[in-house]
Formats: C-alpha cells, sequence, structure tokens
C-alpha cells in the first residue's frame, strides 16, 4: 500500500449563540480534517489543531509541503514518516503552528493502519480498558445558566463537570460555589482557568477551590513563555493541596521535560491534534506514567470535530495513567451529520468503536456540506 495523496480541508458549522472558553470565542464549530489517500482505495482521517481557523497557516503546510513528501510511501511506517516531518519543518517551525500539520497527518496514518489491519486503533497501541468514564464540558455563561447545564449533566448520567473561569476570581469562586451547591456531592467539578491569572491571584483562587473539594486547577496562571509557564505553575504547585493540570497547548514531548522533572502538574493534558499526533500524545501519556502523573488528554472538541474526539479516545483507552475523557457538551458538526456514526456518550462513559481505525467515517456529502471558507 502507497500513499496517493495528502489533502487539508476545513469543515466547519456556523453557530448559533457563540460559545465562550476563557478568553477565546467561537463562533464556528470545525476544525481542519486531514485525509491520506492511498492506492489501495483506503482512506484514513485525522484532525489537525483546535479550530477551522488555522487554516491558512495550517493547509499549506499539509498540502504544499509535507503532504507532497509523503506520497509514494508507505503509510504503515508512522514512526519514521513522523520523523521525516519533523526533519522537515525543524529548522523554520521548531515546535510552532506546523506541529498541527504533523499532528493531523499522523493521526490520518493511525487510522489507515487501523483499517488496512482490521483492528481499531487503541488495540493496535495497545488496549488498557474499552470504555472510560466522560466529563461534560460546557461553556462559559451566566451562573445560572451553568447551573441549569449541571442539572442537565446530571440528569444525563455524567458523573463531572469542567467549568472554566472568568477574568473576576471572586465572579469565578462564586459560580463553582453555585454549582456546588446545586449538584452537592454528585458531581466532580473541576475548573479550567484559562491562564487568566498572575500567580498570587492564582494562590488565592486555588484556595478558595480546595474549600469546594474540586478535583483540579487547570493553567490558572498567564504564562508569555515555557519557562514561565513552568516557574509560575511550579510555585503555586509548592503552595496548594489542590491538583494542578495543564500542558494542553505544548508541542511535542520535548516542551514537557521541564513539567516532569520539576514536577509542575499532577494531571498532564497533550492534545493529539496538536502535540503531534497519536504518536506523540501517546509517548507524552507515557513519560508521565513513570513519573507516576495522570494523563487526561485535552481533546478539541469544544471547537473542533468528532474525530478530534476519537483520536483523543483511542489515545485514552491505550493509556493506562488516562482516566477520563473530555466530551463537547453541544454536539456539533461531529454529531450533526458529518460523522456516519459519532461516538455519542452513554451514562456518563465513552466505549470506543470497535470498527477498524479511528471508527469515524465521513458523510457522503460532508465535504460540501461543512466546508468552510479558507
Amino acid at each position: 500500500m502507497k500513499i496517493t495523496g495528502v489533502r487539508a480541508v476545513p469543515l466547519g458549522s456556523p453557530l448559533a449563540q457563540p460559545l465562550r472558553w476563557g478568553a477565546m470565542t467561537v463562533d464556528v464549530k470545525g476544525g481542519i480534517l486531514v485525509l491520506v489517500d492511498t492506492d489501495d482505495g483506503l482512506t484514513g482521517i485525522g484532525e489537525a489543531g483546535f479550530s477551522a481557523e488555522y487554516f491558512p497557516t495550517v493547509g499549506p503546510i499539509v498540502n504544499d509541503q509535507l503532504g507532497p513528501m509523503l506520497v509514494g510511501q508507505d503509510p504503515a511506517m508512522i514512526g519514521d514518516i513522523w520523523q521525516q516531518m519533523l526533519d522537515a519543518t525543524h529548522m523554520w517551525g521548531r515546535r510552532g503552528i506546523e506541529t498541527y500539520a504533523v499532528s493531523g497527518i499522523d493521526i490520518a496514518l493511525w487510522d489507515l493502519l487501523g483499517k488496512a489491519s482490521g483492528q481499531p486503533v487503541y488495540r493496535l497501541l495497545g488496549a488498557t480498558k474499552s470504555q472510560v468514564r466522560g466529563y461534560f464540558a460546557p461553556s462559559l455563561k451566566r451562573t445560572e445558566e451553568v447551573v441549569d447545564e449541571a442539572h442537565r449533566a446530571l440528569d444525563d448520567g455524567w458523573t463531572a463537570i469542567k467549568l472554566r473561569a472568568t477574568t473576576d476570581l471572586r465572579e469565578t469562586v462564586d459560580l463553582v460555589a453555585a454549582v456546588r451547591d446545586a449538584a452537592g456531592e454528585r458531581l466532580e467539578l473541576m475548573l479550567d482557568a484559562n491562564m487568566s491569572f498572575d500567580r498570587r491571584q492564582a494562590l488565592t483562587l486555588a484556595h478558595e477551590l480546595e474549600q469546594l473539594d474540586v478535583s483540579w486547577l487547570e493553567e490558572p496562571i498567564l504564562s508569555r513563555s515555557l519557562a514561565q509557564y513552568v516557574e509560575e505553575h511550579s510555585w503555586l504547585a509548592d503552595r496548594v493541596a489542590i491538583p494542578l493540570a495543564g500542558g494542553e497547548s505544548l508541542l511535542t514531548r520535548f516542551e514537557y521535560l521541564d513539567l516532569l522533572s520539576r514536577r509542575t502538574f499532577d494531571i498532564l493534558q497533550p492534545d493529539a491534534t496538536s502535540v503531534g499526533g497519536i504518536s506523540e500524545a501517546k509517548r507524552v501519556a507515557d513519560m508521565a506514567s513513570a513519573w507516576n502523573i495522570r494523563c487526561v488528554p485535552h481533546i478539541a472538541c469544544s471547537s473542533g470535530t468528532g474525530v478530534s474526539l476519537a483520536a483523543g479516545l483511542h489515545l485514552i483507552l491505550a493509556s493506562s495513567n488516562a482516566d477520563l475523557v473530555e466530551v463537547d457538551a453541544y454536539g456539533g458538526p461531529g454529531w450533526d451529520g458529518l460523522l456516519t456514526d459519532p461516538l455519542v456518550p452513554a451514562n456518563g462513559f465513552v466505549r470506543a468503536s470497535e470498527q477498524p481505525g479511528l471508527g469515524v467515517e465521513l458523510s457522503p456529502d460532508a465535504l460540501a456540506q461543512f466546508k468552510v471558507a479558507s
């Protein structure tokens, strides 16, 4: 089997109501799908990065730089191809936006390998389980709306929910307290602060959340460099009892080295669509395991498609130190016709598809129906 073509396509669906995560507002749910075709008639599907908005930079890297160099190669040589792509982008990228492109191609190659071998990807990676508990991840809204969504999460069988911080510390604490009061102990609570605070504010926030039995505080400190990111969050980790989570925006395993040696975070969150694909995300998860650190991969389902959810799920099911999966609270194109058989949670759990590869396929008219202007 040989690769005959590699292409990136931006797909999305406009939202009637924008969704908010920290300082980010999402008006279109979608992503950059990467399709790898072969002379056997099989096509692997991947997703590159967190949003279709990155296509003007990521798309040309896939379509004009990396894709052409892979034509004629054996798609099963995933490790060799990954290294080729890293080498090809090293001098001008050095772990920048080009890693999104590498990620999308790598995910598509794993999907292809599964289809060619007749196995789901998580079994090829080394299965540790076939289902995992999910956590509900709603948008940042007014407190009363979030409380209503927490009640809906309970009614739908969820046992965990991740809330979003505002840029106001007291408002954020009041939001978490309101959900805790409404849900009692029936919901495990986490908070994503989206790097909204300085370290003193983060220290105050962490102590407040400890009193509310929050399971983790995610990336609370605004950081402009990797060195600052590690130093500031390590400073916080030494002063609080609440577990800290982070790492969703780091690229390749090399950027995790200082986090691990300093034990900055209790939970690492690599994202397969950006860190370097399933291959590199699995390496990060295994590195974390060696340090007895949990790995709860970030999944770009909040702004991406059901393909990113499938990639993250297979990674989690093959990682013994991964015990939760982030699930989009609002569906999006992954559930709204983009895929023929999207992953749908049931009773708070997400079960692997036993179909070959990632277990997701595009609907016949998906490329035309969901294509966005690039």
